[in-house]
């Protein structure tokens, strides 16, 4: 794994820059800026990308149809190439192609045309579970672990899981509130090769939640610390409220 940060060496970037080296071993100034001229002024360059990306979210989230929603997404992917393109080394090399390809894909299924990619992959099973959907039960799963940690029965904390979903908006089938039943038959599924890796995550930043709860000796009404069962089970509740879980991009079910 690549350390944030790191560079990567290659064989020379077709921009000028020593072969074995990346652009970013370049020298840099004493603010972090690199010096050479070619680039774009780095704080200007992220400021427009994230200006136009927020503009564009905006306009893809307020979105109903589908398929224009699609289009928006395939927009916002074309404008991050074009800002990456913006710098030398990615201009004058072919490292983007990949990225160029996926639009190519995007843009035949918005004009009706047959694409190679577009046929799903036949695994000769029934489960229709989608990506979105998977990530979601990883993050239920590794919920379920921390309320069991912090004192809650399988039930309790199943019936806790659930009942935040539901405030979140997703909804079970019929559009009735999500059952902790169906937290339960995702709790027990086996795992994804992805759950390892959204543990981590998770983990992590209950890690970080509980150690700020306890820095700021939160009280109850009582004047009492609260407890860490209460503390998990406010964890918990945040998890469906957050923004990258994208099981509801396209509908609010959750069964």
């Amino acid at each position: 794994m690549t350390r944030r940060g790191a560079s990567t060496r290659r064989r020379g970037t077709g921009s000028g820059t020593p072969a074995g080296t990346s652009p970013m071993d370049q020298p840099a100034t004493s603010t972090g800026k690199f010096t050479n001229p070619d680039w774009p002024d780095p704080t200007e360059w992220v400021n427009r990308l994230y200006q136009s990306l927020a503009k564009r979210q905006a306009d893809y989230e307020a979105e109903t149809d589908t398929l224009i929603k699609r289009n928006k997404a395939a927009g916002m992917l074309g404008q991050v190439m074009r800002s990456l393109l913006e710098l030398p080394a990615l201009r004058n090399d072919s490292v983007h192609l990949p990225l160029k390809d996926l639009l190519i894909f995007l843009a035949d299924l918005d004009l009706g045309r047959d694409h190679p990619w577009s046929a799903p992959v036949n695994f000769g099973g029934t489960n229709i579970t989608t990506t979105a959907q998977a990530e979601l039960k990883a993050w239920i799963r590794a919920a379920f672990t921390i309320l069991r940690e912090a004192d809650f029965k399988p039930v309790e904390a199943y019936r806790r899981i659930a009942d935040g979903l539901s405030r979140s908006g997703r909804t079970g089938r019929r559009g009735r509130p999500v059952r902790w039943q169906r937290v339960q038959t995702w709790c027990l599924e086996a795992e994804a090769p992805r759950d390892a890796l959204v543990r981590e995550r998770v983990m992590t930043w209950w890690a970080e939640f509980r150690a700020q709860h306890a820095e700021a000796q939160i009280v109850d009404g009582s004047g009492r610390p609260v407890p860490e069962r209460e503390i998990a089970g406010r964890f918990a509740d945040l998890c469906w409220s957050l923004p990258h879980l994208r099981d509801r991009s396209v509908s609010g079910v959750s069964e």
